[in-house]
């Protein structure tokens, strides 16, 4: 198999077979795209003659592309799967075994529905209507999610919790800038400057402590006639300020108008999201992703276990534009940074100034 590592389906069919009790025979199967923080494939199968669909999530050669192990993301949906939130059933866990080269991976069922959404780019009325109906339907599911009783669903057993809300964002700065010097690839003086910036701008208004997810979006969720039926990859998930998910939401939350897609977001979970947290969280994601990018996804490649060129692409290039564009906001406001940087997006949120 060599380290890029292909599944194979006589494999994967017996190994589904003994891990259900039952014959499996596989007719499809699937890798999805692009796979940077871990490898997902979709497996169209009968069980028992029964048709029946699975999804086997695996840890790529050399390790994830996040800090977070496959356990970290098991525990979740685990937990998940005996709340309201909507995510695919867990059936196991396993690692160092002949299957998948040893990596640790994980076996859910397969949900009905897509990642695309047709119809969602149209510039016709339909299509107007469509991109707010999903902006509302994935905040009011975000919301639902940072809401959850997190404690009562045994989070805190495993993912540890800031010591109060007006700590989340600085529990979740000191974890990342831990990670950030013990593993960068090389000093990057520039990114240390913008640590600094960041620091000295923590907000301390976080409401309540969340379930963050920690990667959301469309292409993330899975979604069935109009509505989010499982949200899908938690390898991020942590405990801490939801707002880093409004941050994090890869361009959904503007398919609409932004402003609304907040204000909406405030209305289900009862509370105020101020410019400056907002703000905050908007950079703060965009330093996470080149800690990501630098430490995970280069790492592997460095090490020779991931061949995959994507990972010096990500690794270095990208974190070197990201850098760019963090150093220009050092010394500014925040709020500032933002609207500068963010343009028509910030606009449209009322208290940015905007036309609202």
């Amino acid at each position: 198999m060599g380290s890029t590592f292909e599944m194979q389906v006589d494999a994967v069919a017996a190994y589904l077979s003994k891990g259900l009790g039952a014959p499996v025979a596989v007719f499809k199967l699937r890798q999805t795209f692009p796979g940077a923080s871990r490898e997902t494939w979709l497996v169209d199968a009968e069980v028992a003659g029964r048709p029946e669909g699975f999804v086997v999530r695996v840890d790529c050669p050399g390790g994830p592309g996040v800090p977070q192990s496959m356990r970290h993301e098991w525990e979740v949906y685990t937990r998940l799967w005996r709340s309201t939130i909507p995510v695919a059933e867990p059936l196991w866990y396993d690692e160092g075994i002949d299957f998948a080269q040893g990596r640790p991976h994980m076996i859910r069922r397969l949900v009905e529905g897509s990642t695309h959404i047709p119809g969602l780019t149209d510039d016709t009325d339909e299509g107007r209507r469509l991109r707010r109906a999903v902006v509302f339907e994935h905040v009011e599911k975000l919301a639902a999610l940072h809401r959850m009783d997190w404690a009562a669903h045994g989070f805190g057993e495993f993912i540890p919790a800031p010591a109060s809300p007006a700590q989340a964002l600085r529990n979740e700065f000191d974890i990342w800038k831990t990670l950030w010097l013990e593993g960068r690839s090389e000093p990057f003086p520039m990114m240390t400057e913008v640590l600094y910036w960041l620091e000295e701008n923590i907000p301390a208004d976080t409401p309540f402590v969340s379930l963050v997810k920690g990667n959301n979006g469309v292409g993330e969720e899975i979604w069935k006639d109009g509505r989010i039926v499982a949200m899908s990859d938690w390898e991020l998930a942590s405990l801490g300020d939801g707002v880093l998910d409004i941050a994090f939401s890869q361009g959904t939350l503007a398919l609409d108008d932004f402003g609304d897609a907040i204000r909406h977001y405030e209305e289900c979970t009862g509370t105020e999201v101020s410019p400056h947290r907002l703000a905050f969280c908007m950079f703060w994601i965009m330093f996470k992703a080149v800690a990501c990018l630098n430490i995970y996804m280069l790492g592997g490649y460095l090490g020779g276990a991931n061949p995959r060129m994507t990972r010096p692409a990500f690794g270095l290039i990208s974190v070197r534009a990201s850098q760019r564009r963090l150093a220009a906001c050092i010394g500014k406001d925040p709020v500032d940074a933002w609207r500068a940087i963010a343009g028509h997006q910030a606009s449209t949120y009322a208290r940015f100034g905007g036309r609202k």
